[in-house]
């Protein structure tokens, strides 16, 4: 009897320490990651081109304003030319309880700053319940230029940004996707689903930017397998790379906020910061 007395009590222990730190240390910690990426595509005439991507915020009351605030600043800090947002901006717009404040969102992201461009495309969150307009809105008013099938040239650093629609409820136009990609520029595909870089890997793309997997957001055995979100199973977190001709480069950034259950664990919320030259 004593011994199962101690089994429980240990097991307890550990239960609520998981919790703990699930729910209230890991979620509130923050990496940043830097990767460095070199291609003859890039334009000799720039030293260094410093993009910064960042990912699925999920917006709730689990991931509010002030917490956007803080991420904001860290994306400040590293001084970025381009930054990405690959997608999921709020939680669940219907269930989101600030519709009326829904300004202040705008007003923090309309704080970053990036001189080369700041460019986003749709998550799957970002439909549905009235969040696509409201998605374009906040985006529009925040200076970010929403990529739907379509491409940006930054001429001066022969950059090319493509972005995609969201594979899930979104409409992917592969057909025109195809087209826009210069095989004689370094071209940047931004996608929120990662699984659909295989559909893209024949084509001259350099890199590969998504997000959506939360890295598992839960990893532990049986229940992070639950919580990958379909298009986001084969690649979950961090850098791929691939024999292709172009040497395809892709990164899986885990992401900022939750969904489904508040909680994190060994999926520490990231911003990334790619050098490139």
């Amino acid at each position: 009897m004593k011994k199962i007395i101690k089994f429980v009590t240990v097991l307890f222990i550990i239960i609520v320490a998981f919790y703990i730190h699930a729910r209230f240390i890991e979620p509130n910690k923050f990496n940043i990651n830097y990767e460095s990426i070199s291609s003859n595509f890039i334009s000799q005439k720039v030293d260094n081109i410093r993009i910064v991507q960042f990912s699925d915020t999920h917006i709730s009351d689990y991931f509010n304003i002030n917490d956007l605030k803080k991420v904001v600043d860290s994306i400040n800090g590293q001084n970025p030319d381009i930054v990405i947002f690959t997608g999921d901006l709020i939680d669940h717009y219907n269930n989101y309880g600030y519709k009326g404040d829904i300004n202040k969102i705008w007003e923090t992201l309309s704080e970053i700053n990036a001189p080369l461009g700041k460019f986003a495309v749709y998550g799957n969150h970002d439909y549905g319940g009235g969040a696509e307009k409201v998605y374009k809105k906040i985006m529009d008013n925040s200076n970010f230029k929403i990529l739907v099938n379509d491409n940006v040239k930054i001429e001066s650093h022969n950059i090319n940004v493509i972005g995609l629609d969201d594979a899930i409820f979104g409409n992917i136009d592969e057909d025109k996707i195809i087209k826009i990609i210069d095989d004689n520029y370094f071209n940047i595909v931004i996608s929120h689903e990662p699984d659909i870089i295989d559909k893209y890997l024949e084509y001259n793309i350099d890199l590969f930017l998504a997000g959506h997997s939360h890295g598992g957001q839960v990893n532990i055995p049986i229940l992070s397998a639950n919580m990958l979100p379909p298009l986001g199973e084969k690649y979950i977190n961090g850098i791929y790379k691939f024999e292709n001709f172009r040497e395809t480069v892709m990164y899986v950034n885990v992401g900022i906020g939750t969904s489904q259950v508040p909680l994190r664990f060994m999926a520490t919320p990231e911003i990334t910061v790619f050098n490139l030259n």
